[in-house]
């Protein structure tokens, strides 16, 4: 006789009591233009809930992709894993401020807590409801288990200047998004002229300026940018001695100017700055997203994967820690989840996920990659794509035609900045570029770690030293007392 079975359905996975998110408040306002100000609002209430000890608080990203969209709040804390939800409005009109906030156990459907804000329009004032808000979450919590979460919640103001605090709030999205960065740096220019001491706007301009130079929004000189990023983390360090992106911003300035050679970096050092930052801030995505790029530059992918995996916990949609995740698998050679994690970046609407030359040809994605060759930051009206996929079919040659007349299509149209190109065209040939960090260990980089130019790289930037020290990355043994070879 022939037995079937029905498999039983998964349960649920149990949900922690002490779990909450933070959804994005409601923009209430007359003009209906102030939904920076309303998630301003919520993401501060979220960044001080996470550091409650024993509360697990959903990220920003997950938490704030719900906007707009006509879910249901059980639903919403189904798909966050969290058994509370925060959500609230934002009317701002004139010269007054109404919020709004609510706490609900989605389980129960029970309102914990609840309450309007009627103040003047001041920063003490938004401040201080950020504090209550705060306050009165964490109590209430505390009384449904039973005690265990502390109640001792603290809003410290970040400035006294209404101005600077609502530029500072237009700017961070941006940031975040790494768009516009141009219109960011503008708007934390005025905002630092209205409060020469407020520290969030330093550390965001100190990031900024390396930021602006890698994606396009900046000509300045190393020296320039090098400047600017010192003085402006140094301001913030002042300020606020824990600034995890001023301490991490600064050890990315060491880092890059190993990477590019103007320097000999200690790697030990630069990676223990990202984990002294990390201390102070465990959640900070963009130092754990340069930690991953420093072990990506000595070769410890596992230790970058790891980075990356960490930063996607807290922000699943972070731009820069995705595209990074996929790269590193793509040089583990973990194709085919590489390919997976691609496809959901897409799915989600991450930006700047398409540099992934390599990957889209070893895996045989014809159309993908010539899609992407094609687009306006790229190769737009270029004639030879079949070529190029051709090319990148077979790394083991170099194609020094397709790289000069590449070369000269974007001295032309500037369409790439120096970043991108290198991406596109070491794997060809063009070894005098200089790749990022963790794509020189990609299959397709093969040719590039034969050459005279990799092995310059190692030895001026200080990754040699660090693996002397630290111990040889799998893919690398040494030679003698003094040189090395890589696979």
């Amino acid at each position: 006789a022939v037995v079937t079975t029905t498999a039983a359905p998964k349960a649920d996975p149990v949900v922690s009591t002490a779990s909450i998110a933070v959804l994005p408040f409601a923009d209430l306002s007359p003009g209906k233009d102030q939904e920076y100000f309303s998630d301003g609002m919520a993401e501060e209430i979220l960044n001080v809930l996470a550091k409650v000890k024993g509360l697990h608080v959903a990220s920003r990203t997950p938490s704030f992709q719900f906007k707009g969209r006509e879910i249901g709040v059980p639903e919403i804390a189904k798909q966050l894993k969290v058994r509370h939800v925060v959500e609230g409005s934002v009317r701002k009109a004139g010269e007054t401020l109404r919020i709004t906030a609510q706490l609900i156990d989605t389980q129960t459907d029970r309102h914990l807590w609840s309450e309007t804000f009627d103040r003047p329009l001041t920063a003490d004032n938004i401040f201080a409801i950020q504090d209550e808000i705060a306050r009165a979450i964490a109590k209430a919590l505390n009384q449904t288990m039973g005690g265990g979460i502390p109640v001792e919640v603290t809003v410290a103001p970040a400035t006294d200047n209404l101005t600077a605090y609502d530029l500072f709030l237009q700017a961070r999205p941006l940031f975040l998004a790494r768009a516009d960065l141009d219109k960011a740096e503008n708007l934390l220019i005025r905002a630092v002229e209205q409060d020469p001491n407020y520290a969030n706007a330093w550390e965001m301009r100190a990031a900024l300026q390396s930021l602006m130079e890698e994606y396009g929004y900046s000509s300045a000189s190393h020296a320039e940018i090098d400047q600017r990023t010192t003085e402006f983390a140094n301001r913030a360090l002042a300020i606020n001695p824990q600034s995890s992106t001023s301490i991490a911003v600064l050890a990315k300035q060491e880092m890059n100017a190993a990477q590019f050679q103007r320097q000999r970096g200690d790697y030990a050092a630069i990676i223990s700055e990202y984990e002294r930052a990390l201390g102070f801030n465990p959640r900070d995505a963009s130092a754990l997203n340069w930690l991953g790029l420093a072990y990506g530059e000595v070769g410890d992918l596992k230790a970058s994967l790891a980075n990356f995996s960490k930063c996607l916990e807290y922000e699943p949609y972070y731009g820069p820690c995705c595209i990074n995740q996929i790269v590193t698998l793509a040089a583990m050679g973990r194709d085919a989840e590489a390919l997976v994690a691609y496809r959901a970046a897409l799915n989600a609407g991450i930006r700047r996920v398409y540099l992934l030359f390599p990957l889209l040809a070893r895996t045989g994605q014809e159309i993908p990659f010539k899609s992407v060759t094609n687009s306006p930051s790229v190769l737009f009206g270029w004639r030879r794509h079949d070529e190029l996929y051709e090319a990148f079919r077979h790394p083991e040659r170099t194609y020094p035609d397709l790289i000069a007349d590449i070369q000269r299509f974007n001295q032309k149209t500037k369409q790439m900045n120096q970043t991108d190109l290198a991406s596109l065209l070491i794997p060809i040939g063009a070894f005098d570029l200089v790749p990022s960090s963790i794509e020189i260990w990609d299959g397709s980089f093969a040719g590039y770690r034969r050459s005279t130019q990799f092995k310059t790289r190692i030895s001026n930037s200080g990754v040699y030293d660090y693996w002397r020290k630290h111990g040889f990355p799998p893919q690398c043994k040494p030679v003698g007392k003094d040189d090395f070879a890589c696979k």
